[in-house]
């Protein structure tokens, strides 16, 4: 019997590597998740803009000599197209020293888009940015209404 396979299904797949990777500090792992064109970029929490991949390496490095980065995914929404996928989250990210009890949270929403190349999915932009006060709170209450939500 033919087994048929969800070509979008390996973008969110593409996405848990991703988070997997950060939470154990591995750049080269992180690196091979996105696209082979100097046109990536990538825009974090904070604001901080790298450009093209090799910013985005010397970037990971120096994270993960501070710290890894442990992201939850709380909530998403996709869009997709034959060779584009546009995936938005709104994500817990701790970011410190999980041995040592030492992380700072915070809300964010991120968007990630994913090119399909050489039969794989792969990051051309992620763009993250923080929750204001006051949409974390309408973020709660959203999550708490729902019947799957948090308790």
């Amino acid at each position: 019997m033919p087994r048929f396979v969800r070509l979008f299904d390996a973008a969110s797949e593409t996405i848990s590597a991703f988070y997997d990777a950060l939470r154990r500090g591995q750049t080269d792992r992180v690196m091979s998740l996105w696209a082979n064109e100097d046109f990536v970029s990538y825009i974090r929490p904070d604001g901080t803009r790298w450009d093209g991949l090799e910013q985005i390496r010397s970037g990971l490095v120096a994270q993960f000599t501070q710290s890894v980065v442990l992201i939850d995914s709380l909530d998403t929404t996709e869009y997709d197209t034959v060779g584009t996928v546009v995936h938005t989250a709104t994500e817990a990210i701790r970011v410190g020293k999980e041995d040592a009890g030492q992380t700072t949270a915070q809300l964010i929403h991120t968007t990630y888009v994913l090119v399909h190349e050489q039969g794989d999915w792969r990051f051309a932009h992620i763009h993250s940015s923080p929750l204001p006060p006051h949409a974390v709170e309408q973020f709660s209450l959203m999550m708490h209404a729902r019947p799957d939500g948090l308790h």
